[in-house]
């Protein structure tokens, strides 16, 4: 499968406004995106937690089925964190296991020529159950 990331989520600005109630109603956890097909390939189910790694992470994120998603492609949404969650390095706020960073490569074959960021998308994945 390919990766695809850096995508911001409606009811957030970029990493930040996780801790507004009202928001995190309106998107209460990180979700990746898959096709029916791909997620049923993966034995995977909506609602359940899967693993997204890529050769430099990976991630747990509820798996969300999506009919308008393309076969062999996974969205993973940009900077997750959980306020809630341990704050400093033991935890990050959840960004250890949660944030699409951790899934970018950087060395520059990876990076964005002109930015020098890491690129966001096509990158080499699988998916699997957490657990």
């Amino acid at each position: 499968m390919e990766l695809f990331t850096g995508v911001r989520e409606d009811p957030y600005f970029q990493t930040g406004h996780r801790f507004v109630s009202a928001l995190r109603a309106r998107a209460p956890e990180a979700q990746m995106f898959l096709h029916a097909d791909d997620a049923a390939a993966a034995g995977l189910r909506d609602g359940y937690p899967a693993i997204a790694e890529t050769a430099q992470g990976s991630v747990t994120m509820t798996v969300a089925v999506r009919g308008d998603m393309p076969r062999g492609l996974v969205r993973i949404p940009h900077g997750w964190w959980t306020p809630e969650a341990a704050e400093g390095d033991g935890g990050l706020s959840g960004a250890w296991t949660l944030a699409d960073a951790q899934l970018c490569r950087d060395d520059p074959d990876f990076l964005d020529a002109e930015q020098g960021i890491p690129h966001l998308k096509g990158i080499p994945c699988r998916v699997r159950a957490a657990g």
